[in-house]
């Protein structure tokens, strides 16, 4: 295959201008391998007439083989016949999955397809439920269905949908068209006691003793995991009166306080027996002696009142600062009962406060005794550093006069 290319080698490097055997007026040709033979014959796209209307996609043959990878259409039941009605026509029959719904044209759906419409509803709602489950947190309390609420009453569905086990109940034949399925249920049962005869149970050769023929065999059987269901619903049921209880009460502990203030053990249910106790009170029987002695405290009120305004006139700073009194006794009033414990505690930890003002004081000399220590050590390193040029100092004398002392020697020796 051979590709031209129009050159610009003048114009790009000036320097191979003027050399011997260059043409740079002509194009340049280069020569290339050609195509392999499964591909020579190959029409170009560009090639192909284009129509705006007609619109190009390119397909994934092996995702679309697994799409429809197993997938038979049957056709037994082919139905391409118009009709008036609102029921549109069958075409062809194709077997169901869990997925997929019923069409429209039904007139009534199967056992089989309402527990698989089931499945894909509940499926989908458990989705959405997921999806808005974190986006509602921050969301009021007024409604009365919250994500986590209709979360849990999902999930107990499914588990009540999973029990029903179809396939069990309905047998090999669940994927038939059971226009009536309470009667094939009682024809089946009326099946299984015909089995229970003695004439049939003779032919298949399970007979038993004489005495064991005049009655029926019935067995039951207890599934742990519908107690499990049960008591996960009574659960749900608790939570939710709980929750109704919180949203009533309230997290404030100041309503908490006054609610169990005449209580023990600070409890709801000595809260409400408290306040059980005094609506007994209200009773007719007791209403005329409480009235009774209510107009004898006004009474005594009264007197009060027109004894004090017989008397003088009280020093207001004084009536002012045992008013201030009396407001600072009744902010202090809920904490002066945690007081006692708070003083018990700070008893039972006096003894640790004590060891480790102890161990402080431990630290302190210890730190003081390092810090001595130190400066023993860089005392005692500077005097090893002096005594160290000291002996080199002297080494150095006592090499010179051994040096000299043996150069007279020599001397005497020659003399």
């Amino acid at each position: 295959m051979i590709h031209s290319i129009t050159s610009g080698l003048k114009m790009a490097d000036p320097k191979y201008a003027n050399l011997p055997g260059i043409d740079v007026d002509s194009p340049d040709v280069f020569e290339s391998n050609d195509l392999p033979e499964a591909e020579q014959n190959l029409k170009n796209q560009s090639d192909e007439p284009t129509n705006e209307n007609v619109e190009r996609i390119n397909i994934n043959t092996d995702a679309a083989f697994k799409v429809f990878k197993g997938k038979t259409v049957s056709t037994g039941k082919t139905d391409f016949s118009d009709s008036v009605g609102k029921s549109r026509a069958i075409g062809y029959f194709a077997d169901k999955t869990e997925y997929e719904l019923a069409e429209t044209g039904l007139k009534q759906e199967t056992p089989q397809q309402k527990f698989q419409r089931l499945q894909h509803e509940m499926r989908e709602l458990a989705e959405e439920v997921g999806k808005i489950k974190g986006a509602a947190q921050n969301t009021g309390a007024g409604e009365s269905w919250s994500p986590v609420e209709l979360s849990k009453q999902l999930e107990y569905l499914q588990h009540q949908l999973a029990d029903l086990h179809l396939e069990k109940v309905l047998g090999p034949d669940a994927s038939l068209d059971l226009a009536d399925p309470q009667g094939a249920l009682k024809k089946r049962l009326l099946t299984e006691l015909e089995n229970f005869k003695p004439g049939g149970a003779a032919a298949d050769g399970k007979s038993k003793s004489a005495g064991d023929k005049d009655h029926v065999l019935y067995e039951l059987y207890y599934r742990p995991e519908q107690a499990q269901f049960t008591k996960n619903a009574k659960v749900a049921s608790l939570e939710e009166r709980l929750e109704r209880l919180e949203s009533v009460v309230g997290k404030n502990l100041d309503k908490t306080t006054v609610l169990t203030v005449d209580t023990e053990n600070k409890s709801l249910i000595g809260a409400v027996a408290t306040l059980n106790s005094k609506l007994s009170l209200l009773d007719a029987s007791n209403t005329e002696t409480v009235e009774a002695r209510l107009n004898a405290v006004l009474q005594k009120m009264q007197q009060v009142a027109d004894k004090k305004a017989k008397e003088p006139q009280a020093d207001p700073d004084r009536q002012q600062k045992i008013a201030d009194l009396y407001d600072l006794a009744k902010k202090w009033e809920a904490t002066a009962e945690t007081l006692p414990q708070v003083v018990d505690r700070l008893i039972s930890l006096k003894d640790l406060h004590e060891q480790a003002l102890q161990f402080s004081q431990a630290l302190t000399y210890l730190d003081t005794a390092q810090q001595e220590v130190k400066a023993s050590i860089a005392e005692h390193t500077d005097m090893q550093k002096k005594l160290q040029a000291s002996i080199t100092e002297n080494n150095a004398i006592i090499q010179k006069n051994v040096d000299s002392i043996e150069k007279r020697l020599q001397a005497l020796t020659k003399s």
